[in-house]
């Protein structure tokens, strides 16, 4: 009886060391990769508070409540609107954010759903919010301004990228997202932080294509790519299994010193084989090779890359 385990999904794979029949791209030279990866800041969660309650008008509204604590670094927010988003106001906000202007995005020093004429503004991220005087109808600024921007994710939906560097501990690092329409379950949002780092204008232009990172996510000199659960390395020349109809046949051998991606998991009477794509698969035998995954954090890097 065969026993079929999958783990993963199995991709056209990528190999690290050579070309496959299979595949389109080359070799990777570690030199010419290595610097850039050592020179790449990557960014960590930030959990955001969902803080709820009934405004002065009977209203039921919510706010984020942005903790950063004695950190300074770059404050990035991925934001979507939810379906609840009236669609003729969401298309006229997505279009003023692109266009960098004035879009009602503000960090401020309390809760300003709750309490509007208590709350002040500290951080805007539109190009006029540095200008604000004292007498505008929108909040007064105390501090700065970051960007905003519009992007498509790889899932092909639309967010608003906020993104502002925070050089100086400000409020005890304890921020409110004021936003256009705070009414509750208009906005689904994720927050990222980069410790220590002015990333604010790389990640401006970097929106439509890796946002919130700055580049592939990479694992050693090659890109960990989406899917990939490890590795493969060559202990010596091993055989490159193709499936066909159920029955494996050799396609070809690997040489002792190449790496290859690993998408996935199969197990046949009892016998393990590790699936690198296209419907080939290598044994998993610890003397033919070496077996690695990756880190937990270039995991959930991957998955903020095309998931989030």
């Amino acid at each position: 009886m065969k026993k079929i385990v999958f783990v993963g999904a199995v991709t056209a794979a990528l190999s690290l060391g050579a070309v496959m029949p299979f595949e389109s791209s080359g070799l990777i030279n570690p030199n010419k990769v290595e610097a850039s990866v050592l020179a790449t800041p990557l960014p960590v969660d930030l959990p955001l508070e969902y803080v709820s309650g009934v405004d002065e008008y009977g209203s039921k509204v919510s706010q984020y409540k942005i903790d950063i604590g004695n950190r300074t670094g770059t404050l990035l927010l991925k934001m979507y609107m939810t379906d609840k988003y009236p669609k003729g106001f969401a298309d006229t906000l997505y279009a003023d954010v692109k266009k960098m202007r004035a879009s009602g995005f503000f960090l401020m020093d309390s809760n300003s759903a709750l309490n509007p004429g208590d709350a002040k503004g500290l951080i805007g991220f539109d190009r006029y919010s540095p200008v604000y005087g004292d007498t505008s109808v929108l909040p007064t600024l105390k501090y700065t301004s970051g960007f905003q921007n519009v992007g498509t994710n790889k899932k092909g939906e639309g967010f608003i990228a906020l993104g502002v560097y925070i050089k100086n501990k400000v409020n005890n690092g304890v921020y409110y997202l004021d936003t256009p329409n705070m009414a509750s379950g208009h906005w689904n949002v994720k927050a990222y932080f980069y410790d220590n780092v002015n990333v604010e204008k790389q990640v401006f232009n970097e929106v439509n294509r890796y946002f919130p990172l700055l580049d592939k996510v990479r694992w050693g000199v090659a890109e960990l790519k989406n899917n990939q659960i490890g590795r493969l390395t060559m202990l010596k020349n091993t055989p490159l299994l193709k499936e066909t109809d159920g029955k494996f046949e050799t396609a070809r051998t690997l040489k002792k010193g190449e790496q290859y991606r690993i998408y996935g998991y199969k197990e046949i009477n009892g016998k393990g084989y590790y699936a690198v794509g296209g419907g080939h698969f290598v044994e998993t035998n610890p003397n033919l090779a070496k077996y690695e995954t990756p880190a937990k954090n270039k995991l959930r890097l991957v998955k903020i890359l095309h998931e989030e």
